[in-house]
């Protein structure tokens, strides 16, 4: 630990000091003292150090004189203290004091004493405050080691680092969603986040208070960050302190609106409430892995229609939280797990890792089915987001595929734009009036997510029911050989395209999808509008029909088939 110059010319003889010059350096922290009386002496400057002098060796040459102010203000040095002027350089030099006011560096004027007199008082209480800071450190990092031992929660942390700082402080997990905070009584700190907070809870995200560049050095980094902003005309200093145990990020800690920077002894007590939080984490990762593998057997034997015994199913879905009497949705989520960060601005860097943003998600369709007022489950399996929807009785309706597109709609909305540009697939199966149906419902939806992220560019909510055309055309071309199909009915158009270069089947295709819109097929493929109705002559010229004309039925079925299987 360390003391201010201020505090230093509190004790002992240095009380007797006169300040010269740079009043405004005097809250600069003293780690050490030291002396300089060899003309050579900047090589052994060190941070920090508050320098005693007589200047004897260089009495006699002002510019070595400067140079010195120079070289300890290089260092990081804190104060310079000139012993006994009158006694070997007659006077201080005022071009000196100018020097050393312009750098805001305290020069100090000591009356004739020995250097013992100050180095052993000042030296004393640097290392009295270092013994009482190891003991307070010692004291926190085992009151909230304790904590975690004896099996108190997040906010019974969170509520004692709040009292040990006097201040607020908010946490979010790995993935940046802020997940709890807590306040000390008696307080009237407020912030932008920590209002948002009051008024919204969980799942706010960091992504939407805080610069992109700036969370992602707190997130590869790991290491604490001042953030300073605006806000009301006012300006805030928001502290972040980064939870880790060993390599692995587990979320931060905020302090949000400082006057100034936290004192040394406040940050050992946020280094000893991440530890101890990141103790936690662990611990319960721990009992959670413990408990997942018989978890995760049971719902992957479920979704597979593995379970043959009712009996069994019933009885181990009551264990898992499942009402086995019930009705059923099944809801599939995925993210572009190949293309993650390919998000529709294209430019930003990511802040979360894949399995982040997956985590994320996880946690955003458990909020979703809250706020829509849904009972249901999230798990984690077979490679995806699978989320079994609890239909009751009463809530049953009489349009099931309706009811369905409602369903997925709901949890789209209450995800979609907090998923920072990453697109998510989401598809949901056709409704399970049993629990036994279950499999069926995964199935549908599987195979709704894999013909969606083939037909469609984008992030999308589809039903089985809205895509069965498409299912049907799948079963079709099960027996046929179905990129022969695209070559036969598009092959004047695609042997144009190989010749020249063009781009006439994927013109026609995106004509088709468009409706016939010639002003909605330019804007889609960025082309001019004369650029598209020369392409669009020059296929009416190759398969010498009215491109307003045409049969499309065969050539969606070419389309779709290229889409399904190239």
């Amino acid at each position: 630990m360390a003391i201010t110059v201020r505090e230093a010319l509190q004790i002992g003889r240095l009380a007797e000091a006169q300040v010269l010059a740079g009043e405004s350096g005097l809250d600069k922290e003293i780690r050490a003292v030291d002396i300089i009386e060899v003309p050579d002496a900047a090589i052994w400057f060190r941070r920090d150090s508050l320098l005693s002098t007589t200047f004897y060796a260089l009495k006699d040459n002002i510019n070595a004189q400067l140079n010195m102010l120079e070289d300890i203000r290089a260092c990081g040095g804190a104060a310079l203290i000139i012993f006994s002027p009158e006694r070997y350089i007659s006077q201080i030099d005022k071009r000196l004091i100018e020097k050393a006011d312009e750098m805001n560096l305290p020069l100090l004027q000591m009356p004739d004493c020995s250097y013992v007199d100050v180095i052993v008082p000042v030296m004393t209480r640097i290392l009295d405050k270092q013994v009482q800071a190891l003991e307070y450190a010692r004291e926190v990092h085992n009151m909230m080691t304790h904590m975690v031992l004896k099996g108190k929660g997040l906010r019974d942390l969170l509520s004692s680092l709040t009292s040990l700082l006097e201040k607020p402080v908010l946490m979010t997990d790995a993935e940046l969603l802020l997940q709890e905070a807590a306040e000390p009584q008696n307080t009237n700190i407020n912030s932008y986040l920590l209002e948002k907070w009051r008024e919204c809870g969980s799942p706010l995200t960091l992504n939407d208070f805080y610069p992109r560049g700036f969370l992602n050095a707190l997130v590869h980094d790991k290491i604490p960050y001042y953030y300073r902003y605006d806000y009301e005309g006012k300006s805030h200093l928001d502290y972040f302190f980064p939870i880790i145990a060993g390599d692995t990020f587990y979320g931060v800690l905020i302090v949000p609106n400082l006057s100034d920077e936290l004192d040394k002894e406040k940050n050992i007590a946020l280094e000893a409430g991440a530890m101890a939080i990141a103790l936690d984490n662990l611990k319960e990762k721990a009992i959670r892995v413990a408990e997942r593998k018989s978890e995760l057997d049971f719902f992957n034997e479920l979704l597979l229609g593995s379970i043959r015994n009712r009996e069994n199913l019933i009885s181990q879905a009551r264990q898992y939280g499942l009402d086995a009497t019930g009705s059923y949705y099944v809801l599939l989520a995925e993210i572009d797990k190949e293309n993650v960060y390919q998000k529709k601005d294209g430019t930003q860097e990511p802040v979360l890792s894949k399995e982040g943003v997956e985590r994320k998600l996880y946690r955003l369709l458990n909020y979703a089915l809250e706020k829509a007022g849904l009972e249901g489950i999230v798990i984690d399996t077979l490679g995806g987001l699978v989320v079994l929807i609890y239909i009751p009785e009463k809530n049953k309706q009489e349009n099931l595929q309706q009811y369905g597109k409602e369903l997925i709609n709901k949890i789209r909305d209450n995800i979609y734009n907090r998923m920072d540009g990453v697109p998510v697939y989401m598809a949901i199966g056709d409704y399970c009036e049993d629990v036994e149906r279950i499999n069926a419902g995964y199935l549908e939806a599987w195979e709704t997510i894999d013909l969606g992220k083939k037909i469609y560019n984008e992030d999308f909510a589809l039903t089985y029911s809205e895509m069965t055309p498409y299912h049907m055309v799948k079963r079709f071309f099960a027996n046929f050989d179905k990129l022969k199909m695209h070559e036969r009915i598009f092959a004047p158009l695609l042997e144009h395209d190989r010749e020249k270069g063009s781009e006439l089947v994927k013109t026609l295709e995106t004509y088709i999808d468009c409706n016939f819109s010639r002003t909605k097929t330019s804007e889609k493929l960025h082309l001019h509008r004369n650029s598209l109705n020369y392409r669009l002559q020059k296929i009416e010229e190759l398969l010498d029909q009215d491109i307003d004309q045409l049969d499309i039925f065969p050539l969606m079925l070419a389309s779709i088939s290229r889409r399904l299987y190239s």
